[in-house]
């Protein structure tokens, strides 16, 4: 197949090895190292932040399931549990994208 844009060749050699590469979108080349340091901690945080959530919202809806003798209750409670938890997981990694936009914006 032959190629429609000429242009591409030659803006794809002036780019560097890093520039050239199928990464993410996020992923940008030229950041100095404190740049980097901070997108490094900020996707570590999103990582442990959500771990711990899930496991703190396992481990809650486990005792709420318990604590509740009807089983009708119980098919009643699946449903917040199971919604809530996108919109707190929603909520952590946007507070955690709040705070990183922050402290990048002093730096």
């Amino acid at each position: 197949m032959p190629v429609t844009d000429r242009t591409a060749p030659k803006i794809a050699a002036s780019r560097s090895i890093f520039e050239r590469l199928a990464l993410p979108f996020m992923f940008n080349p030229n950041l100095g190292p404190a740049a980097a340091l901070m997108a490094v901690i900020g996707c570590l945080a999103r990582i442990f932040g959500s771990c711990l959530l899930l496991a703190a919202w396992g481990g809650f809806g486990a005792w709420v399931w318990t604590q509740i003798p009807s089983r009708f209750w119980r098919l009643a409670a699946v449903g917040p549990l199971l919604l809530f938890f996108p919109a707190a997981l929603a909520g952590l990694l946007l507070a955690i994208g709040a705070v990183e936009t922050r402290v990048k914006s002093r730096c």
